[in-house]
């Protein structure tokens, strides 16, 4: 048995997943990976935050190509040559499975859950909400984006982490079947939603 646990949480724009990721991790005592796991990644590479940043899920397969045609050129030592988007996932894969070996924790996206997907205690996690809801939540935290431009956000940042997530783990974002449970934050509220997971954690990871 691996000795440590890890709750992979997936959601859609402006469910609240992180929060309540944060919720979870604050009633464990452990800690929550999401942006700051590039961090990790350029520590563990050398390149830089920035690199990885630009790399992360919500870029898209062409995107990502065209961003790495163009940084890596023979001015970076990397004449005519470029690292590839399935690169980039790779030393994020790494760097995840290095956390895994080292702490208790909680990812946020990243396909975490695949990249770990051998591991014997790992919960896995989907956090879905109202489109009425989570229209609602961007337009509060955007300094007042009108509803249109925030469903149009909402629709293109879903596209783009389904996308990543289809393109590299074969699997179907939101898709139950890949799932241990799928939550509904709008039904169930951040804290009822957060009691749930850490429950189940307690009950599978032998917490």
């Amino acid at each position: 048995m691996d000795k440590h646990y890890c709750i992979c949480i997936g959601r859609k724009f402006g469910s609240g997943g992180r929060n309540i990721a944060s919720m979870v991790a604050k009633e464990l005592g452990i800690k929550v990976y999401d942006r700051n796991l590039l961090k990790t990644a350029s520590e563990n590479t050398g390149f830089s935050e920035q690199f990885f940043e630009e790399a992360d899920e919500e870029k898209t397969r062409k995107g990502l190509r065209s961003l790495f045609m163009n940084r890596f050129n023979s001015s970076n030592g990397f004449a005519n040559n470029y690292l590839s988007n399935e690169s980039i996932f790779n030393m994020q894969s790494e760097a995840i499975r290095k956390i895994h070996e080292q702490e208790d924790c909680i990812f946020i996206g990243r396909s975490a859950d695949y990249v770990l997907r051998k591991s014997d205690r790992l919960l896995n996690v989907f956090i879905a909400a109202d489109m009425s809801a989570r229209v609602s939540r961007i337009c509060r935290h955007a300094d007042g984006m009108d509803p249109k431009k925030a469903l149009s956000l909402i629709e293109e940042t879903d596209r783009k982490r389904s996308s990543y997530y289809n393109y590299f783990t074969g699997r179907t974002w939101g898709d139950p079947a890949f799932y241990d449970i799928c939550l509904n934050s709008t039904t169930l509220g951040y804290e009822k939603c957060a009691e749930i997971i850490v429950s189940l954690a307690k009950e599978r990871l032998k917490i």
